[in-house]
């Protein structure tokens, strides 16, 4: 178990040692191209593994977005409107947002949806995909899962009593919801 331990210690040594000399390098202005040349890889690869971009606004380190927990975030902004929790809705929107697209229009498609198709029962087939409309299954889509920049949008089959409709939450880099859109399930020319 000691050889195990030992072993596992020079690993992590060598992973510090490596992103010591990377970070070195780079300070002494050896660009990405030829840190991943020196690692066989990618240039892309080489910043993806050790680079740290610093907010322009803040200069302070970012972190990769992960957008891993928009699909549960689009379940709960739906169930929010259908709970009439207006507080639990404004809390999720952009502030510009919450001032271009009040409560009110929000809750008034909400109520037609209703009329139509009956209380909300659940939801399926959430999936993340971008403004363009990217399918999950599509290569791009899982090879971008926690890349996407910008606006990405949560899409959902919602499930009411009587029918379903289709749900589209559009969020920022900071997961705050900038959009909202309930269409039937089989329109496709939507604006996001």
């Amino acid at each position: 178990m000691d050889r195990i331990s030992r072993a596992q210690q020079a690993i992590e040594d060598a992973h510090k040692e490596l992103q010591d000399a990377v970070l070195e390098a780079r300070a002494e202005g050896t660009t990405w191209a030829e840190v991943g040349n020196s690692l066989g890889m990618s240039r892309q690869a080489a910043f993806k593994r050790f680079g740290k971009p610093t907010d322009p606004t803040t200069g302070e380190a970012m972190t990769q977005r992960s957008i891993e927990n928009l699909p549960a975030l689009t379940e709960k902004y739906v169930t929010l409107i259908s709970q009439g929790n207006e507080d639990g809705v404004a809390a999720m929107m952009h502030p510009r947002t919450r001032k271009e697209l009040p409560w009110s229009t929000i809750i008034d498609v909400w109520k037609r949806a209703l009329t139509e198709n009956g209380e909300l029962e659940g939801f399926a087939d959430t999936f993340i995909t971008t403004p363009k409309g990217m399918k999950p299954d599509s290569g791009m889509i899982r090879k971008s899962v926690g890349k996407i920049l910008g606006i990405a949008i949560g899409v959902t089959t919602v499930k009411l009593e009587a029918g379903e409709i289709s749900a589209r939450v559009a969020f920022d880099n900071d997961d705050a919801v900038v959009g909202v859109l309930f269409v039937p399930t089989d329109q496709t020319d939507v604006p996001f």
